[in-house]
C-alpha cells in the first residue's frame, strides 16, 4: 500500500510538470501565466505528544504549480512527499507566493494551507496502529535568484505544522484516537520555471 502511494504521488508530480512544459508561452512578455517549482527539503523537527517533544527529522520533496496573478504575486496548488523517521505524509495544499519581480535577487514569502494523507512506517509500529491525515500549514521566507530568463533557484526556510489522528487498540478490544502534532523547520532548495 505504501509503495502504491509513493508511485501515485510521483506520477502526479510528473503529470503536473509535463502540463507546465506543454503550455504555450505568452507573446507579450515571453513567459506564460503559469510557473512551476520543485523543492527538496531537509526537515528538523518532531512531534508534540502528551506534553513531550520527540525529535523526528526527515526529508521532503514538493511540487507546486502557480498562476501568476501579478508581477509580484502567484497563487497555486501543490503536493509532495514528506518522510520522517517513523511517519510519512503527502501534503496537498493551496499556496500564496510573493516576491519582488523587478530584482534579479529577490526576497520571497510563501504560505501553504491544506491537508495531508498520513501513515506510519509499519516496521516501527504494531499492526493495530494507524494514522489519519489532518491539517497542513507552512509559512516561509527565502531568496529567489534568477539564472536565465525562464529559470530561477530558490533558497528558503519555513515553519511547517502537520496534525494527524493516531488510531490504536488497547488489549485488542478498546479503540482509541489521539491527536499528534508535528512542528518542523524545513530548509529547502528549489528550482522555479517561469
Amino acid at each position: 500500500m505504501q509503495q502504491n502511494r509513493i508511485i501515485y504521488i510521483i506520477l502526479i508530480l510528473f503529470a503536473q510538470e509535463a502540463y507546465v512544459f506543454s503550455q504555450e508561452q505568452s507573446e507579450t512578455d515571453g513567459n506564460g501565466p503559469l510557473s512551476s517549482r520543485l523543492d527538496v527539503s531537509y526537515i528538523f523537527g518532531g512531534q508534540f505528544y502528551n506534553d513531550h517533544f520527540v525529535y523526528d527529522p526527515g526529508v521532503g520533496v514538493q511540487f507546486t504549480l502557480n498562476y501568476k496573478v501579478s508581477k509580484s504575486f502567484e497563487a497555486g496548488l501543490g503536493t509532495g512527499y514528506i518522510s520522517l523517521m517513523n511517519e510519512n505524509f503527502i501534503p496537498i495544499y493551496a499556496e500564496a507566493f510573493a516576491y519582488k519581480k523587478n530584482n534579479r535577487n529577490s526576497p520571497v514569502i510563501r504560505f501553504q494551507l491544506g491537508g495531508v494523507v498520513a501513515w506510519f512506517n509499519t516496521a516501527n509500529y504494531p499492526s493495530d496502529y494507524s494514522m489519519d491525515g489532518g491539517i497542513f500549514f507552512s509559512a516561509g521566507m527565502g531568496r529567489k535568484i534568477s539564472l536565465k530568463q525562464k529559470y530561477s533557484i530558490l533558497f528558503q526556510w519555513s515553519i511547517t505544522h502537520i496534525s494527524a489522528k493516531v488510531n490504536y487498540q488497547i488489549f485488542g478490544s478498546s479503540d482509541f484516537t489521539s491527536l499528534a502534532h508535528y512542528d518542523m523547520l524545513q530548509l529547502s532548495f528549489g528550482v522555479i520555471r517561469d
